[in-house]
């Protein structure tokens, strides 16, 4: 035991040690210190970079949405309205510009025009007209055919427009025929230009029908169809001819769809009319893309 007030055997090495020690520790502590602002300052890759890169916040890419209309520009016009009221929900979930083909003299003629007329889609005449070949059934004096005289057909047009005052224009409801048949479409676009209304060629005869011409030489505002949407009705088939309407819009700056009122075309089209937009397509009513304006 060492007296009291005298240094205990070795206590001076032992503080020696101690004060290497700190001293050491001091001098690595330095050395980290001047290596990481040296690294900060010239930017070398490793940890310290690393860590900077990761605590910055990455903005997500913002992607400018499409210019409407710089792809093409297309309008639906849909089919056969009238035998029933089930698909009118459409017309309300389909907030883009949608033309509804209503039949004459059926029994919810009126009804559907009705829940176009409220939810904003343009109304049209989808007139009976006389084809090659005719598998359904339909009263007599519904179609308009070839052989009528010209006062009858006068008076079916008249009374079909009379009872049907929202339709802006006409558009044919078969009439592979009718439509090659000049003197039966001059007395039917006359009914049409004295009432100011507009025709689509469905275009039932393609490479036969003289309705663009006829159209040209009485100044009747006039498209035609380019694609069927649901000729053959699968989900599948009509997504593929929707593709090809974006390549014929895109192609010529527009393009003219037609589909039936049936449940899967509405909600397909319903679908897909988000996509085309996206692609910078616009969808536009039928009047936009009317020649001989």
């Amino acid at each position: 035991m060492a007296r009291p007030g005298k240094t205990p055997s070795g206590g001076k090495n032992k503080n020696d040690l101690k004060t290497t020690v700190i001293i050491v520790l001091f001098c690595l502590a330095a050395v980290q210190t001047f290596l990481f602002f040296h690294a900060r300052k010239q930017g070398a890759p490793g940890a310290v970079k690393a860590a900077i890169g990761q605590a910055k916040m990455v903005k997500p890419e913002v992607v400018p949405k499409a210019t409407p209309g710089r792809a093409g520009k297309i309008a639906f016009i849909i089919d056969d309205w009238g035998y029933t009221m089930h698909n009118c929900k459409f017309l309300k979930e389909i907030t883009a510009p949608l033309a509804v083909a209503v039949l004459p003299n059926l029994r919810n003629t009126d009804n559907i025009m009705k829940c176009a007329n409220v939810y904003g889609k343009d109304i049209m005449l989808h007139l009976p007209l006389e084809p090659y070949a005719n598998r359904d059934h339909y009263p007599d004096n519904y179609l308009i055919t070839t052989t009528m005289k010209p006062p009858k057909v006068i008076a079916m047009m008249d009374d079909t427009l009379a009872k049907m005052p929202l339709v802006q224009g006409v558009n044919n409801h078969m009439g592979s025929k009718a439509t090659q048949d000049k003197d039966l479409m001059k007395i039917i676009f006359k009914r049409l230009k004295k009432k100011g209304l507009f025709f689509v060629d469905s275009m039932t005869a393609p490479h036969h029908s003289i309705c663009g011409e006829l159209a040209r030489e009485m100044e009747i505002p006039f498209t035609s169809r380019d694609v069927f949407l649901d000729n053959i009705n699968t989900a599948e088939e009509i997504k593929k001819q929707i593709i090809d309407l974006a390549k014929k819009a895109r192609k010529k700056g527009h393009a003219v769809a037609i589909g039936h009122d049936r449940e899967l075309t509405l909600q397909v089209l319903k679908e897909e009319i988000q996509a085309l937009e996206d692609q910078g397509f616009e969808i536009v009513r039928v009047k936009t893309l009317l020649k001989n304006q």
